[in-house]
């Protein structure tokens, strides 16, 4: 009797969350579509509002709805919020449309760190061909490892910087592969931001930055950010910026 019970109660749960999940995906399904359908509108506000409410609450969301809110800002004449979010679109995406969008934006606006530079075209390239990348490399460690294992089984010697080097080669496969999870930028959204030597509302000014400047981030600590600007480390506060990531 309470094995049935049990069957049962297993089902029952099992039943409630299937129907949950779907409750949630249809509602989910009509927010994009009232959020769209504002957008086509062009009731920009109403629609911005929404769009980022289902970033907030929807963890598979559509990538294209960052191009939408980026032409929202457009629209609004809001060019932080629009390199925010076009930035958040091609972290994820290689696109080189939006990475000259990016560029441009910058450009007219003064805006510093969005240069054509060597790191930018690494990470650009890097995100749109990563998995060839690491594809290639993991091949040949497979290829490496394999050559130990039948010297090993034959018997036969394996210098020791040999294997050295195929432990620097995994430790450095290792960063490859964790290279776009561990690098995150910065965008300035306040018009005044003060810069600081150290994580501390007390510490001293060592300069200021303006909106629409994007950095990158070298560690963070609770609610302050070290950052790199104009050769010098520095801390800025978490209200301070867009992170992307």
């Amino acid at each position: 009797m309470q094995t049935s019970f049990l069957k049962f109660l297993k089902i029952f749960l099992l039943i409630s969350a299937f129907s949950l999940q779907v409750s949630d995906s249809q509602a989910q399904r009509k927010l994009y579509l009232s959020a769209d359908s504002l957008f086509k509108q062009k009731k920009f506000d109403e629609a911005a509002d929404l769009y980022e409410k289902i970033l907030v609450s929807t963890p598979n969301f559509n990538p294209k709805i960052y191009l939408k809110l980026a032409n929202i800002y457009e629209n609004k004449g809001d060019f932080v919020k629009e390199l925010y979010y076009l930035n958040l679109y091609s972290f994820r995406f290689a696109d080189e449309r939006v990475f000259e969008k990016i560029y441009t934006i910058a450009t007219e606006n003064g805006y510093k760190g969005y240069e054509k530079n060597d790191l930018n075209y690494f990470l650009y390239y890097f995100r749109q061909y990563s998995i060839y990348v690491w594809m290639g490399f993991l091949l040949v460690g497979i290829y490496v490892f394999a050559v130990f294992i039948i010297k090993r089984t034959s018997n036969q010697f394996t210098p020791t910087h040999h294997k050295v080097i195929f432990l620097l080669y995994l430790i450095f496969l290792s960063i490859l592969i964790n290279l776009p999870n561990n690098y995150r930028t910065v965008i300035i959204k306040n018009e005044h931001v003060y810069l600081r030597d150290y994580p501390s509302a007390g510490s001293h000014i060592v300069g200021d930055i303006s909106e629409g400047h994007r950095l990158n981030v070298i560690n963070s600590e609770d609610i302050w950010y070290q950052v790199l600007w104009e050769g010098k480390f520095c801390y800025l506060k978490r209200n301070d910026i867009l992170l992307i990531n």
